[in-house]
């Protein structure tokens, strides 16, 4: 075995080291190896599809999704990595496959993975056994023609699933039937999907759905489902995304009727964790491009990197990155020690409902506001698709809508930590890490943003609640990470920082050494106060 301070710098090294994992050489290997793939061809590839080679939707003979010979490869690659069998019976558990997803800055593929492990994941725990046997090979084995997809958005409702009109109902030979649409349907190319309806006779409502399972093409071979049309999208080329419509479509139920809402609230659980990821994916990339960025390009003398104000940008996008993938890998440990449970849930299942959507509407802003700071750092050239931050932010911008906006994430998210009163379990860990750093300055921001959640408990902005938890989790995250790194200073310092930086009263208060710390010595910002040289030399 091999222990998470060995791997090379990486936030994946870091998210593990919070839970304490320790990994196997194939696995970092394969991480490693995943890593590459991502880099050196599946995000290329992602920058062709996003300006030339678009999916489009063929009518011949009938509607289907057409993709690219570059997207097909690029998906088949994807998947030949076992992505698909992330949480089967002796296979990756979830962490290590989220970790993996954290490598993959492309949102739109992240997404095609995404849905295909919650399809994967929700066969698999409600199928019935024939069903699943069948299905969930093909899925696991994935690639371009194998992969799954999760419908639920109707025009009418959108995050509102209790407006869902899709029914179904048995027909004569007691097989079960779907009629209706789905008005965002992300990954349409897919061999099969999970979709919610409504069986006929059950109650209006959230409470009347259930999940089904429909494969692409009927028993006979003809189409399940008609796509009317691919959506026009601002960002997330890579997934194709469609309006979708059912004629007796053949269905499969996942779950009893006494399993009611719990297959939807389980598998939203998973995708809003994956979203957290992919936001801090996102983020990553934005700081590692910003940070090449400016140690190539010079003005007023010097190095962008080498100014004190663009030293402290890029060590607020190092302090957010580092946060947001701690808060995204604590929902993923939080996922995989809950999967498996069923009703009647313990506080581990409930305290993964809090996380994963205080995790999801926090690290989804964090993203688009930090690939905008990355646009700003870019400065013109970041407004131009040649260069990569433009769709960087095109693709971050869907994250904070994904899965339910930043209203529907904290009102629930307040309503799960009214109803469990679980709040105490996550506070409780959380002080006794923050008194171990000996700093008055984090234990009183730690205590101020504490007291006021007590306030604000009752008020009408549960967002700033839900935002304010994301807050103290993430300074918990940061502080834990150094308690048990080899590089402490580096934590200790970002931890400072993030203090500061969501501390308006003390934001001028940052040093030169504390900028430098946290970006690990990165980058040497000169003395504050010098002035530029009007006349440097630029490239």
């Amino acid at each position: 075995m091999v222990e998470p301070s060995e791997l090379p710098p990486s936030i994946v090294r870091d998210a593990f080291s919070i839970a304490r994992r320790a990994l196997t050489e194939p696995e970092i290997r394969a991480l490693r190896d995943f890593g590459q793939l991502a880099r050196t061809t599946l995000e290329p590839t992602a920058q062709e599809i996003d300006r030339r080679d678009r999916p489009h939707l063929s009518n011949d003979p009938t509607p289907r999704v057409v993709l690219a010979a570059a997207h097909e490869r690029a998906l088949d690659a994807l998947f030949a990595t076992g992505l698909g069998a992330v949480g089967a019976n002796g296979s990756r558990d979830w962490p290590l496959g989220f970790a993996f997803l954290h490598e993959l800055a492309d949102v739109g593929l992240l997404c095609s993975a995404t849905v295909t492990l919650a399809a994967t994941f929700a066969i698999e725990k409600w199928a019935d056994p024939e069903l699943a046997a069948r299905v969930l090979p093909p899925l696991r084995v994935g690639g371009g023609r194998a992969m799954g997809a999760t419908w639920a958005t109707e025009e009418q409702g959108g995050s509102d699933l209790g407006a869902n009109r899709a029914w179904a109902e048995p027909d004569a030979r007691g097989r079960w039937r779907l009629t209706g649409e789905k008005f965002f349907c992300s990954n349409v190319g897919a061999s099969g999907a999970v979709v919610t309806a409504r069986p006929k006779e059950s109650p209006a409502g959230i409470r009347g759905l259930r999940l089904f399972y429909l494969p692409a093409s009927r028993a006979d071979g003809g189409p399940n489902w008609r796509v009317r049309r691919l959506k026009e999208k601002l960002g997330t080329i890579t997934v194709p995304t469609g309006e979708v419509s059912f004629d007796a479509a053949e269905a499969y139920p996942l779950g009893d009727p006494a399993s009611g809402l719990e297959p939807i609230m389980e598998m939203l659980n998973l995708s809003r964790v994956a979203n957290a990821v992919g936001s801090a994916a996102v983020l990553q990339r934005a700081l590692e491009w910003s940070l090449e960025y400016a140690r190539r390009r010079f003005a007023f003398g010097r190095a962008l990197a080498d100014h004190p104000l663009m030293a402290l940008d890029l060590a607020t996008l190092a302090v957010e990155s580092d946060s947001a993938s701690l808060l995204a890998f604590d929902g993923a440990f939080r996922l995989a020690r809950a999967l498996r449970e069923k009703p009647p849930y313990s506080d581990e299942t409930h305290l993964l409902r809090l996380t994963a959507h205080v995790a999801k509407l926090v690290t989804a802003e964090q993203s688009v506001r930090g690939c905008g700071l990355a646009m700003e750092i870019y400065g013109g050239r970041g407004y131009l698709e040649e260069f990569p931050i433009a769709k960087l932010l095109r693709d971050a911008l869907v994250t904070p809508i994904w899965e339910g906006g930043a209203n529907l994430q904290a009102l629930d998210a307040r309503e799960v930590a009214r109803r469990f009163q679980i709040d105490a379990r996550w506070t409780a860990a959380a002080r006794r890490a923050v008194d171990r750093t000996g700093s008055d300055e984090i234990r009183e921001f730690f205590e101020d943003r504490l007291s006021t959640l007590e306030t604000l408990r009752e008020e009408v902005d549960a967002k700033r609640w839900a935002r304010m938890w994301g807050e103290v989790r993430e300074l918990t995250l940061l502080v834990a990470r150094s308690l048990v790194s080899h590089s402490a200073p580096v934590y200790d310092a970002r931890a400072q920082l993030y203090v500061r930086l969501h501390s308006p009263e003390s934001a001028d208060a940052m040093s030169a050494s504390l900028v430098r710390t946290a970006l690990g010595g990165s980058v040497s910002p000169a003395a504050a106060g010098d002035g530029p040289t009007p006349s440097a030399p630029r490239r």
